[in-house]
């Protein structure tokens, strides 16, 4: 079968028109998961300043190896578990971490307890 030119215009227009609509699409739902994802940082926010408020009165520093550790390997069992790039979720988890830990330190001010806790329970505990 032949076709016409204007009939490979059409066919390559209507392709190149399916392609910028998938891509509006791709960015629109980016952009959704991108608003949640605000939304569930801030939540672990507001955890981590009550974790600051409580921490003084049990003497736990806002720095805890083992809490660290322990949060890095169940958020590495639940990327390898969704399938996300365990170089993402470690470089993303370590950075929220540390963040967590220095605003926590920022919070306690003096209250701060100094060096690192000896329990299980202390450390970035949101």
């Amino acid at each position: 079968m032949m076709t016409t030119p204007g009939a490979e215009k059409a066919a390559a227009d209507s392709t190149l028109q399916a392609l910028q609509d998938e891509m509006s699409d791709v960015r629109r739902v980016i952009d959704e998961l991108d608003d949640e994802l605000v939304t569930l940082l801030a939540r672990r926010q507001r955890q981590i300043e009550r974790a600051a408020r409580v921490k003084p009165g049990l003497g736990i520093p806002a720095r805890a190896p083992e809490r660290v550790d322990e949060v890095l390997a169940r958020v590495l069992g639940a990327s390898r578990r969704e399938s996300l790039s365990v170089e993402l979720a470690m470089n993303l988890w370590t950075t929220i971490i540390e963040w967590s830990i220095e605003y926590e330190e920022r919070l306690m001010g003096d209250k701060a307890p100094k060096g690192d806790a000896q329990s299980s329970d202390g450390g970035e505990r949101s």
